[in-house]
């Protein structure tokens, strides 16, 4: 598939997460320019010139969980959209995420197609209010 022109960084602490994800986004056309494995990991990454249009960032990891990583990401790096992904499909941890300042929650429970749908809806605004 071409690529979308759309730029991803990937955050979770589980490598098969990552490391599928990246495969399907690369797949759907995305172009994975991060991996972290946690919050931190992201940020000692993150620069101008590798600055991804999306985020899709794990909630429960260690060193900087994912709430912490979404609070910073929108201080720091607000043009970045973030997609909360997640093992549970609590709606508390949903509300809690989007009220951190993520853009949308997808359930690691759902079907892909889920985190696919979100991603469409993102990209006409990703990367063009800079």
């Amino acid at each position: 598939m071409n690529s979308l022109g759309i730029k991803v960084a990937l955050v979770d602490d589980a490598s098969v997460i990552r490391s599928s994800i990246h495969e399907i986004l690369t797949l759907w056309g995305y172009t994975v320019v991060l991996k972290a494995i946690h919050g931190k990991d992201l940020f000692r990454q993150l620069t101008a010139f590798n600055a991804p249009d999306i985020c899709i960032t794990d909630l429960h990891m260690p060193v900087m969980d994912g709430y912490e990583t979404i609070k910073e990401l929108k201080e720091k790096w607000p043009d970045i959209k973030i997609i909360a992904f997640s093992i549970t499909n609590s709606k508390r941890e949903e509300e809690k995420a989007l009220e951190a300042g993520a853009h949308a929650f997808v359930s690691k429970l759902s079907a892909i197609t889920e985190l696919k749908l979100v991603l469409q809806n993102m990209q006409e605004t990703a990367g063009h209010d800079c």
